[in-house]
């Protein structure tokens, strides 16, 4: 019996996003959830270049708390070497305050969000890796009623990646 290939909506949107591109390169994406928003010397040299934004997203814990979140953190690590190009995600994670578990709970980010923050990343790829000379995307932040940001629970805060 044929085992079905699991897909992940990140790396399919992004594929689909590199795949529009007028460039040849192959570009990969994966997860890192060890990324840190500074990058090494040897890492800069090697042409590495950090991209942090934010999104709106949802968490879920087990203990059956959910909540919404207008400061879902996403670092990306990117680089374009010898024809490939490799992109690190990093997604943030909050901590639930129902239970306080440790940073567990990944957001979850529907597919129009995903797409607004991949965009943001190929607008820096193009700009960074093709000296494409881009417009910057003006981000139209429609705050949806959310819970007051409680920087505690926020690994990003702890980071001093969060932009409150």
């Amino acid at each position: 019996m044929a085992r079905m290939q699991r897909t992940n909506p990140w790396i399919d949107t992004f594929s689909r996003c590199v795949g529009e591109l007028q460039y040849t390169d192959r570009w990969t994406l994966n997860f890192n959830y060890k990324l840190d928003a500074n990058l090494t010397p040897l890492q800069r040299e090697g042409g590495w270049k950090v991209y942090t934004t934010s999104s709106f997203g949802r968490f879920e814990c087990p203990c059956s708390n959910s909540w919404s979140s207008a400061h879902v953190v996403v670092l990306f690590h990117y680089r374009l070497k010898r024809h490939k190009g490799t992109v690190l995600l990093r997604p943030f994670q909050q901590r639930c305050r129902d239970c306080w578990n440790s940073f567990e709970r990944k957001p979850i980010i529907n597919q129009t969000q995903m797409q607004k923050v991949l965009d943001r990343l190929i607008l820096k790829i193009c700009k960074n890796c093709y000296m494409e000379e881009v417009p910057e995307l003006e981000r139209n932040l429609q705050y949806r009623k959310t819970k007051p940001h409680e920087t505690s629970l926020c690994e990003a805060c702890e980071w001093g990646l969060c932009r409150i």
